[in-house]
């Protein structure tokens, strides 16, 4: 009985996490803090892997998340601000 319990278990968890892994469809971003976010905010309007086309300072990432949230993008400041420190880390500039 226990075996059963532990293998349901084990099955649960890997059907739970291997198709969120399997369609991760944003291989261009790199893992780091903010990434969850900024999919979830900048997908809202266009595929977020756009960014991955740009390597800005901090402040060139400001400037880009502060004209999306004026043209209507969806989220807190405090989700702004962690976007633009993931999109600094990720994409610096050269």
């Amino acid at each position: 009985m226990a075996v059963r319990s532990v293998l349901l278990a084990v099955t649960l968890v890997a059907a739970g996490t291997l198709p969120a892994l399997a369609q991760d469809e944003f291989k261009a971003l790199p893992p780091g803090e903010g990434r969850d976010v900024t999919i979830k905010v900048c997908s809202q309007c266009h595929s977020p892997e756009v960014v991955a086309q740009q390597q800005l300072d901090i402040a060139g990432w400001k400037q880009i998340v502060d004209t999306m949230a004026n043209n209507g993008a969806n989220a807190t400041d405090a989700e702004f601000d962690q976007i633009v420190k993931y999109l600094a880390t990720a994409f610096p500039a050269n």
